[in-house]
């Protein structure tokens, strides 16, 4: 009979792990900006970030670097995998699923943002993610800030991003959905 409990109590406690890990994935978002649904049971441990995300920075000619000539065309790759062995999705409010921002070196000021001046079909959207599945997501930069002018020679930062509960007033807040900052210089 003890064996038989064990085994109910073990059940039990993946099922709360599998509801923390979903919860720690939407820390600070609300259901309607942020939601991880799994398929099954088997999902992460709760302690490990559901998902990795990356940023690559590409010159004109289509190679890895974080230099850059003065009005080159940049582009931006944000990969982002699941880590679960279990699909997983996540829903957005609007059409808007990805955005990108670029700020000066070691500040929160945003030169430029992907979506700035953008507008997004209403109603959620979602994107699926199998088991252990990425996905990227690619988008281009000027060099122009929001205001549409030519940025100056200077090091910038770069991050992608799933957009997230509050992305908007905190780019660069802490976010598994989020990559970390890339560091580039324009000459």
């Amino acid at each position: 009979m003890q064996f038989v409990e064990r085994k109910v109590a073990r059940a039990l406690f993946s099922r709360v792990l599998t509801v923390l890990g979903v919860m720690t994935l939407c820390l600070g978002a609300t259901s309607s900006s942020c939601s991880l649904n799994g398929d099954d049971d088997d999902g992460g441990s709760g302690d490990e970030p559901s998902f990795v995300t990356t940023l690559t920075l590409r010159d004109s000619d289509g190679n890895d670097t974080t230099s850059f000539n003065r009005e080159e065309t940049i582009t931006l790759i944000l990969t982002v995998r699941n880590r679960l062995n279990t699909a997983a999705s996540i829903e957005f409010p609007t059409a808007r699923q990805d955005d990108f921002v670029v700020v000066r070196e070691n500040s929160d000021t945003v030169v430029w943002q992907w979506s700035d001046g953008q507008t997004f079909g209403t109603g959620t959207t979602q994107i699926d993610f199998a088991a252990g599945e990425a996905k990227t997501f690619t988008r281009t930069w000027d060099q122009l800030n929001n205001d549409g002018n030519l940025v100056r020679a200077d090091t910038y930062e770069a991050r992608g991003a799933l957009v997230y509960s509050n992305f908007d007033s905190s780019p660069l807040r802490t976010n598994q959905q989020a990559s970390t900052l890339v560091r580039f210089t324009i000459n």
